[in-house]
């Protein structure tokens, strides 16, 4: 009696979350069935409305993942990893950890808070100073690219990995989101479908992705940070393959990065696909969204996150982390930095991210920058104005 009572439960529940999904489908395709006849007329801010769902419960854990690996994919171009280098803003364990960190939290900012919000233009405003820093040492192209990749890989995980695929009105509210942030970076020439930018980024990879000395150290101060947390060189070993094994096969090489064993892909592909056999079958649908973000202060504006990826940056600080580094000594936890003041544990405000030696000096001109993309964004944008953003570059 107990066995037939807990079969009836399993089936009853497993029937609940397969209709629940089913529900949620049919809901999403009927609220933008006036898309459909042709999804490009929607609008930005339509965009954001469809895509934050996607980011905040249906797929953070890929939509995280693979921009990080679309990030290791870009060291596959050597006019931005030879700038890299010559900068050292990623070959040096300090500066990887933070521009990685910096970088989520750019993309969290622009895409949950919205690029039309306060924050969303403070933090686009503080991205186009720092690129503008450069000058012609950024190419308009190689930025498209990085667009593209925003776009592009996310698209390829989600439909490989996770639950099920995009809607065809996702997936054009990905491209529409990306490129209105695009336009508002100054960039020109940007494909204007979907189609068209997966074109552009494969003829774009076939002249200029290729190997290069420049590459392997950004490619391999990346990898490290994924494994610098275990324990162990034989942990860390094999941590690195999994990283190298979730980059597409034809990009390691050019990467410089260790060839992972053939069973280890194998391995790496089973359990992502067994994941989303068990969020597909038993997982009810994710009705509260994933922290995104962290606890704004009412009275700064200041942002103190409450998780993080590699480093503590901006995480505040607290009596158990406080007592915790008092008893471990080191400021370490399970090979992990604790938050801290050298972590900047204040907080942040968009306008501050970044490397620390830009956090002053550029705070004004962001700022103005910022009330003008408002205007800029008020008139419409690039969806209506067609011309980029004239402060981006």
């Amino acid at each position: 009696m107990v066995l037939l009572f807990i079969a009836l439960a399993a089936t009853a529940y497993l029937f609940l979350a397969s209709l629940l999904r089913t529900l949620h489908l049919h809901a999403l395709r009927k609220k933008y069935t006036h898309l459909a006849p042709n999804p490009y007329t929607m609008t930005p801010q339509t965009a954001h409305t469809i895509l934050l769902p996607l980011f905040t419960r249906e797929f953070p854990f890929s939509y995280a993942l693979s921009t990080q690996i679309a990030l290791l994919k870009s060291y596959a171009i050597p006019s931005g990893t030879s700038l890299l280098v010559s900068t050292r803003r990623l070959t040096t364990p300090r500066a990887v950890g933070k521009r990685s960190e910096d970088t989520g939290i750019f993309i969290s900012e622009l895409l949950t808070s919205s690029i039309d919000s306060d924050r969303g233009l403070k933090a686009l405003s503080k991205m186009n100073w720092i690129h503008r820093q450069y000058g012609n040492r950024i190419r308009n192209d190689d930025m498209i690219h990085t667009l593209a990749l925003f776009v592009l890989e996310p698209l390829r995980w989600i439909d490989r990995f996770e639950w099920r695929p995009l809607l065809q009105v996702e997936r054009v509210a990905l491209f529409v989101y990306w490129r209105e942030i695009a336009m508002r970076m100054g960039m020109v020439g940007v494909p204007r479908t979907i189609d068209e930018l997966g074109m552009w980024a494969a003829e774009f990879e076939r002249d200029h992705m290729y190997f290069a000395e420049s590459n392997v150290p950004c490619a391999e101060a990346t990898v490290e940070l994924f494994v610098r947390a275990l324990p162990g060189s034989w942990l860390r070993g094999f941590g690195r393959w999994v990283v190298t094994a979730l980059i597409e096969e034809r990009v390691r090489p050019l990467l410089g990065v260790q060839e992972p064993p053939v069973w280890v892909v194998k391995v790496v592909e089973g359990v992502l696909d067994v994941r989303a056999w068990v969020v597909r079958v038993l997982f009810l649908p994710r009705w509260k969204a994933v922290p995104a973000g962290g606890v704004v202060d009412g009275k700064t504006g200041r942002v103190r996150r409450e998780l993080y990826a590699f480093e503590p940056w901006y995480v505040g600080e607290s009596w158990w982390l406080n007592t915790l580094k008092r008893w471990a000594g080191l400021g370490l936890w399970m090979g992990k930095p604790l938050p801290g003041p050298e972590f900047l544990s204040d907080g942040y405000l968009p306008e501050e991210l970044g490397p620390k030696e830009f956090r002053e000096k550029s705070r004004a001109e962001v700022l103005a920058d910022a009330e003008k993309m408002g205007e800029y964004a008020r008139q419409g944008g690039g969806a209506v104005l067609g011309c980029p953003f004239a402060f981006g570059r």
